[in-house]
Formats: C-alpha cells, structure tokens, sequence
C-alpha cells in the first residue's frame, strides 16, 4: 500500500485521532527503532525530586524544549500524556496496542520526540508511547496531588543506570557507555 493510501486508511479508522502525522513523521518514527539513541549533555546528572503525600517521586524534565512533569513508576513503562505531547506539537499516531492501566484500557500512540532533556543529560531521537492520561490526572487533582503529564518508567530508568536516593530525595541518572 502507497504511503498516502496507508495514511488515509489510519485516518478513517481512528478519526478521534487530533492529526494524522505526516509520511515524514511515521519514516521518522521508523527509523528510530533501527538506530542507537544519541545522547548528549552531561555524562552523569543528579535531579532533585520531590516526594508528594502519596510518596511517589515527581520531578520536571524538557520533552522537546518544554517543562512537564513526570512521576516515577518502576512497575511502568515510560508513557507520555497524549494531550500534552499534541499541546507542545508533537506528532503522535495511534498503535493496535491497548495498555491496562488507571481507567482501565487505553488506547497506545507512538510520537517522535527531538529531544528528552533529563537535567542536563539528553537524548535525541527517542520514540516514545503515548497515552490518555486524563483519568489519572483528574485522579491526582481530587486527591491534591502534583500533576502529571507521564510515568518515567523502568524501561528508560534501567538505560540510564538510575539511582534513587530516597533520603537525599535525588534521582541519578548515567549516561551508557559508548558501544
């Protein structure tokens, strides 16, 4: 199927979707999965954290150029809000995959990030899932919790060799060696 009819085809079978990314935007996507991160900034970074009332970690961190805020979950994946990444203009695309999660199951998109800033170290080119997080932050919001806009999950934790301090409230983040 040519890259046009296959656009369109994803466009009539997810019109709730907010855009339907563009051919350069999905070869972007593509090309991400088959190439090595780059990484650049500092070698090893330490980013103060804050522990909210329900204990949970939060700290800020640049998708792209622009702050959000972000939740430690070692029992997740790293997901981004869906909403936040169309606000700060990022692409996304729905996938078939469904996550189980607060509010039950959810949609998956994939976007194409330029750039994750982690306190100085970043990494470029890095796709990344996508997910409505509107029930969980409505959640956060009753409860008078920080607001989220994503889960800093295992899956990019364990590439940067993270180190909580829980004391200190830090998290350490180190940037893998070169291959």
């Amino acid at each position: 199927m040519p890259p046009a009819a296959w656009l369109l085809a994803v466009a009539a079978l997810f019109p709730a979707c907010v855009e339907t990314p563009s051919v350069a935007v999905r070869e972007q996507i593509q090309s991400s999965w088959t190439r090595p991160l780059a990484y650049a900034g500092s070698d090893e970074v330490v980013i103060p954290l804050t522990r909210a009332k329900d204990d949970k970690l939060y700290f800020r961190l640049q998708v792209d150029g622009r702050d959000i805020d972000v939740v430690i979950d070692t029992g997740s994946r790293t997901v981004f809000d869906l909403k936040t990444l169309h606000a700060l203009g990022v692409a996304t695309y729905p996938t078939r995959d469904n996550y189980y999660g607060f509010g039950g199951f959810l949609r998956g998109h994939v976007a194409f990030l330029n750039e994750i800033n982690l306190g100085g170290l970043r990494l470029a080119g890095k796709t990344v899932t996508a997910i409505d997080l509107s029930d969980l932050q409505r959640s956060q919001t009753a409860e008078a919790l920080p607001q989220i806009d994503g889960l800093v999950g295992a899956d990019l934790l364990a590439l940067l060799s993270a180190r909580i301090d829980y004391p200190a409230q830090t998290l350490t983040l180190r940037k893998p060696p070169s291959p």
